[in-house]
């Protein structure tokens, strides 16, 4: 499989950039789309999904609609509210043109989808994604949506739940988001691990545990206002998310060998408690002359506090207490206009302002700023005809950064490519390309080192710099009769990889986050779904194998993986079973970088639905209470032998209950988009 690889020269998958165009998504461009005949239609540029009725009364939303209308191409996680091709490529949705959240995807109403559009090669503002989904839905005057669901974990004990409600007149729509999580989880780890000093002397420590116990939590809510015209659009929102970790305590017996001889007994508690408000808007101005101006702007501040104590008998307690203030603000502006030809132009220029404000203490006493100017400048061209789509951006991206009194700035030509060629309405062809870089995590960019045990240290780097990244896929999609068929080949350079490398003197092990060497990858994929007896029994099989190479100063590595996932659903009456099973398997992780084994993964789940109200039982990996993981490398002074016990991936039983209305005459619901991740730059140890 290596020379078959090395043979191709096609290259892929989809990165996120920080360069962004215009988003042709226009809401007032949304006609309905009448196509008889099969469900699934290629055009040049999107591939329309039409669910049937038997889809809509077996799914509440969005998430589960597009689950069981069973694509080859997309993974849908109806639990944790994802939806990534097969592949692990990004997909940005949207409902009628308008970028959302999961969550947003989680309230919409199956009932209420007309169709799906699936776009391969996304352009403007989302080039270097691996696709956007557009939920297309039916159009309201005045009215709204009431959404509930309650999700209890009996085994794996967590808790989610998720509310929202709006209403609509006249085109103006108010909206209330609120979500809680929370979890108690018991996951632990086992190994042993071996050390090499610069003296040559070692020192081996294997490490069994006795209890582990983590308590997370999570709240967030926003506040929405979206006004809808004839030749505008205005979306406003302004949100808040707290995440903690009250409780995280693992105690473990610890025996050491070589320079050090003895039984210890460890115990790390770590807490953590993070804030966020922010706010955001955007207004779209459709002109005459087929040319359309595009603003965003937002603003986010942040408040971490993380807090962590080691305490090993034998050895002094090490204490780690942090905490940060930053804020974000973003600005973009866009311009879009149809040529003659079917030809398209847009330009676009962003800046995003990052400031972060770190205070260290405890073991260690210190203070630091970090500060980061994103630029970006780009234009696009793009063409549609009756069987082919093409598009082609170029640019310059600049990010000024300032560590203390250091300052550094990368410089990079980005560019962005994708086409379509549509061999009938059931066959197609796509090729989605980049050129571009990614910025590195700011807790990397540092200046302090923060010690992990009384050999170990994590040191920030203040002089990582970006990735670069050459990316491409090349897919085939087919339809015949009640098969789908998709074959698709990434292949992607990572120039500057970023992954750890440890480092030893006399007495200390650090480990550092660098730029090392280059990333070959590899991804041939291949999906096909099948339907039998009426559409009510559903086969999807998807294979997929990986070949990864790092080749650089520190690392000269490779591996081979193949993996498979198979699923059945079957619909009868108002019930829906569905059983999955992912096939174990070994892959190359290339951020750390490390050899890690994955066991099989079995799941079933029941649902009942009955006009507003659905009912969802699943089981998950029901033999073992843990998952459990084994993860292995040498990184030259450092040997690892490790065994995670994962309880989350373990033995799931959750029951799942959801309350789904809409009320009035027809409207066209807003965006939602509460964003879970809480931006921040602090080092850490664990």
């Amino acid at each position: 499989m290596k020379y078959l690889f090395s043979a191709i020269i096609i290259f892929i998958y989809s990165f996120y950039s920080s360069a962004q165009s215009l988003d042709t998504l226009q809401a007032k461009s949304l006609p309905e789309v009448i196509v008889n005949g099969a469900n699934q239609i290629e055009t040049p540029r999107k591939t329309i999904l039409r669910p049937t009725a038997l889809e809509r009364k077996h799914a509440t939303n969005g998430f589960e609609l597009l689950d069981v209308m069973n694509s080859p191409e997309l993974e849908i996680d109806t639990h944790t509210y994802n939806i990534t091709t097969k592949s692990g490529g990004s997909v940005v949705i949207c409902v009628n043109g308008m970028e959302v959240s999961n969550e947003e995807v989680a309230m919409l109403r199956a009932k209420n989808v007309q169709s799906i559009e699936y776009i391969r090669t996304p352009e403007g503002k989302y080039a270097g994604k691996a696709g956007v989904l557009n939920f297309i839905t039916i159009q309201y005057k005045y009215g709204g949506n009431v959404y509930f669901s309650a999700e209890e974990g009996f085994a794996y004990k967590q808790g989610n739940y998720l509310g929202y409600i709006d209403y609509t007149h006249k085109g103006l729509t108010l909206s209330l988001t609120t979500s809680f999580d929370w979890n108690h989880d018991h996951s632990y780890s086992e190994g042993v691990d071996q050390y090499v000093f610069s003296d040559g002397n070692m020192l081996e420590r294997s490490y069994t545990p006795i209890s582990s116990f983590c308590k997370t939590n999570y709240q967030g809510g926003k506040l929405k206002l979206t006004s809808i015209g004839s030749n505008h659009r205005l979306n406003i929102y302004a949100s808040f998310v707290r995440q903690a970790v009250p409780q995280s305590v693992s105690i473990s017996n610890v025996a050491y060998s070589g320079v050090f001889i003895g039984t210890t007994l460890k115990n790390v508690t770590i807490q953590s408690r993070n804030i966020s408000p922010s706010v955001y808007t955007n207004y779209t101005l459709w002109l005459p002359k087929e040319q359309t101006l595009d603003f965003t702007g937002s603003f986010s501040y942040g408040h971490n506090r993380y807090s962590s104590l080691y305490d090993e008998t034998e050895h002094s307690f090490i204490s780690t207490k942090s905490h940060e203030n930053n804020y974000a603000i973003t600005g973009r502006i866009q311009y879009f206009k149809s040529l003659r030809n079917n030809y398209t132009l847009t330009a676009v220029a962003s800046h995003e302002h990052n400031y972060y404000k770190d205070t260290y203490n405890g073991n260690l006493d210190g203070n630091q700023t970090l500060i980061t100017d994103a630029t970006t400048g780009m234009l696009q061209v793009s063409k549609n005809s009756e069987k082919y789509y093409f598009y082609l951006s170029a640019g310059i991206s600049n990010t000024a950064v300032s560590l203390n009194t250091n300052h550094y700035d990368y410089c990079h030509p980005i560019a962005f490519y994708g086409g379509n060629y549509t061999i009938n309405s059931h066959n197609s062809l796509s090729l989605n390309g980049l050129y571009t870089h990614t910025l590195f995590d700011p807790s990397n960019k540092n200046s302090m080192a923060i010690r992990k045990s009384f050999f170990e240290v994590i040191k920030g780097n203040p002089h990582l710099g970006t990735l670069r990244v050459f990316n491409n896929t090349l897919s085939y999609n087919g339809q015949f009769g009640k098969s789908k068929i998709s074959v698709s080949y990434n292949n992607f350079i990572y120039f500057d990889n970023i992954c750890h490398v440890y480092s030893a003197d006399e007495q200390t092990i650090s480990d550092t986050k660098v730029n090392e060497g280059t990333l070959y990858g590899n991804m041939l994929t291949a999906s096909y779904s099948y339907n039998v007896f009426n559409d009510k029994l559903r086969l999807n099989l998807t294979a997929i194998e990986e070949y990864n190479t790092l080749k650089g100063k520190h690392y000269d590595i490779s591996k081979n993986t193949l993996r498979a996932r198979l699923s059945a659903t079957y619909l009868i009456g108002n019930l829906l079973l569905k059983a999955t099973y992912k096939t174990p398997y070994t892959t190359l992780f290339v951020s750390e970088p490390c050899f890690t084994h994955r066991k099989p993964v079995y799941e079933l789940s029941v649902s009942w639905k009955h006009k507003a109200f659905s009912i969802e039982g699943v089981i998950r990996n029901p033999f073992k209470r843990y998952n459990v993981s084994h993860t292995s490398m040498n990184y030259g002074c450092y040997n690892q032998n490790n065994w995670s016990y994962s309880e989350s991936n373990g033995r799931c039983i959750n029951l799942k209950l959801t309350y789904n209305i809409g009320y009035g005459k027809k409207t066209e619901k807003g965006e939602i988009n509460i964003d879970k991740s809480i931006n921040n730059a602090l080092l850490k140890a664990y």
